[in-house]
């Protein structure tokens, strides 16, 4: 009976009278579902006129315009609706829509309410600044703001801003305006931070000082290499994640940036993931990950500023590394890493590779050949197939230099081992290729080494009407042209095609010619291939 009674007071409108359930409701929907839902009842119209979480997304080729978030900004402040998350996001296109956003910050900042405060604006040559009073909400947990590399966002007016948002626990600055003084105040002010983010934000700063965090897990920082800024970070015990990145496009080289010291920023032995940008340049850098970092799971290095040929790293406890960028010069690559499951190597060129005791399952290469590519590269590759029992190839070609020269009996006079099985992915792409790839002994050349379960061939960046691979199956599959001295057409069982990653898969047919010949542009196949 007691159920019974439950079941028709739920039935007589119970929901109804919970408008903080319907907002939530309303909050977990996209905006335009969530609006629809106002059409339900009375109530569900005020929860929805009513709702604490504002989005805005302002400019010409966005959904709304100035007057729009004017009239509801109006009325929540006028009958002093609770504002919980302020999310705007905005191209700023004349200094009237700047100063409208301005306007709009400083009564936000000032409700009491507030718990997320975020910004992403486009700045198009007017000024901008944040008010002060973005740090004054004591109940504030999260501030993300973010501008554009040619139109930084002013943070502050004052170096010395009053900080009373005691309550913060995630900072992110992305293409932000702010003194050293008042960055350093506010990580020094908000002891209960467990997320900070700083993207070019600190450009000419000469010390960042991240201390006396107990509560800080994420620590991202990304400076330009020009500047010599200092860190300084000490008393963060569970810090887990810490990317540190050198933006070395403007390096200048006879000034290079000094190499990462963890001992000297004191990160602490609870670190996890980590990710060093521009800042490991030899081997005796690698020495920290072995004694420092215990309990390193994920390490990424894009290795910018690499000076040596030879890249040797001991680290018993990682199990995912990326080593990223890696230079020409880098010929001999050794990973003494026993739990190592997933590697990823990216570069102009492939190294000789050696993984003593490891147990990899996932192996990733992505290339941008660059330089010529003989029998010697494939069969490099080859042997490289063999160290992970799951291995995914991107490849694309900048074709100013051709970089194939090829002696195919050669190869396959030299080639110990038959195809291999367990590449899952072949994704390539050319870029000023009218159809070297087309003519070359290319794919000869690699499905002699292994025979790929799935290739996704992209069209040329710069001939959109060049898709090598697809006019590869139209000559080799579906008209059966061999006219040169290739073995794997011989070897394909079957070919699937799909046009979109949600269909389904189909066998390859005379009907999808004008998929494979150009006829239909801005449609790219996707092919599977089933080998004898």
């Amino acid at each position: 009976m007691r159920f019974e009674g439950m079941r028709s007071s739920a039935s007589a409108g119970e929901v109804e009278d919970v408008p903080e359930l319907m907002q939530r409701i309303q909050s977990w929907l996209p905006v335009k579902e969530a609006a629809r839902t106002s059409v339900l009842s009375k109530s569900w119209l005020h929860a929805w006129s009513t709702i604490p979480t504002l989005i805005f997304s302002v400019g010409r080729e966005r959904c709304m315009n100035l007057v729009y978030v004017d009239r509801v900004l109006y009325r929540y402040l006028r009958d002093n609706i609770p504002i919980e998350r302020f999310d705007l996001m905005i191209d700023v296109e004349n200094q009237e829509s700047a100063s409208h956003a301005e306007k709009w910050m400083g009564p936000v900042a000032n409700k009491t309410c507030l718990k997320e405060f975020s910004l992403s604006i486009t700045l198009n040559g007017a000024s901008f600044t944040l008010p002060d009073e973005i740090l004054s909400g004591e109940n504030l947990t999260k501030i993300t703001v973010s501008g554009t590399t040619g139109g930084r966002v002013p943070m502050t007016t004052s170096q010395h801003p009053v900080i009373k948002c005691v309550s913060l626990r995630e900072l992110h600055l992305d293409c932000v305006c702010i003194s050293e003084e008042a960055l350093n105040h506010i990580l020094s002010s908000c002891s209960l931070l467990v997320k900070i983010v700083l993207f070019n934000s600190c450009n000419g700063f000469n010390t960042i000082k991240v201390k006396n965090l107990p509560r800080l897990y994420e620590l991202r920082i990304n400076l330009n290499a020009v500047d010599s800024t200092a860190l300084e970070i000490s008393d963060v015990p569970n810090l887990g994640l810490f990317s540190y990145e050198l933006d070395v496009r403007f390096w200048l080289h006879d000034h290079p940036p000094p190499p990462f010291n963890a001992s000297s920023i004191s990160l602490g032995r609870s670190v996890t993931h980590l990710t060093l940008a521009g800042v490991i340049t030899d081997n005796a850098c690698l020495d920290i990950f072995k004694s420092q970092f215990p309990f390193l799971q994920s390490l990424t290095l894009y290795l910018t500023s690499w000076m040596l040929g030879s890249f040797h790293l001991t680290c018993p406890s990682i199990k995912i590394l990326f080593l990223l960028s890696c230079p020409a010069m880098v010929i001999d690559v050794q990973v003494y890493a026993p739990k190592l499951l997933y590697f990823h190597l990216s570069g102009c060129i492939l190294p000789s590779l050696l993984f003593p005791l490891s147990s990899l399952q996932h192996f990733k290469v992505s290339l941008m050949l660059r330089l010529p590519v003989d029998a010697d590269f494939f069969l490099m590759m080859r042997e490289a197939f063999e160290l992970s029992r799951l291995c995914y190839l991107h490849i694309s070609t900048d074709n100013s230099i051709p970089p194939l020269d090829i002696d195919i009996d050669d190869l396959r006079t030299r080639l110990l081992l038959p195809p291999a099985t367990n590449m899952q992915e072949l994704w390539f792409e050319t870029d000023e290729d009218e159809g070297l790839w087309e003519r070359s002994p290319f794919f000869d050349a690699f499905f002699e080494i292994c025979h790929p379960k799935q290739v996704f061939p992209q069209p040329d960046v710069s001939f959109k009407q060049n898709n090598h691979f697809c006019r590869l199956m139209l000559r080799e599959v579906l008209e059966k042209k061999n006219t040169r001295t290739a073995y794997w057409p011989h070897y394909l069982k079957h070919v699937q095609i799909r046009w979109d990653p949600h269909k389904k898969w189909k066998a390859l047919t005379n009907s999808h010619r004008s998929l494979l010949d150009g006829s239909i542009p801005d449609l790219y196949p996707e092919f599977k291939l089933k080998w004898r």
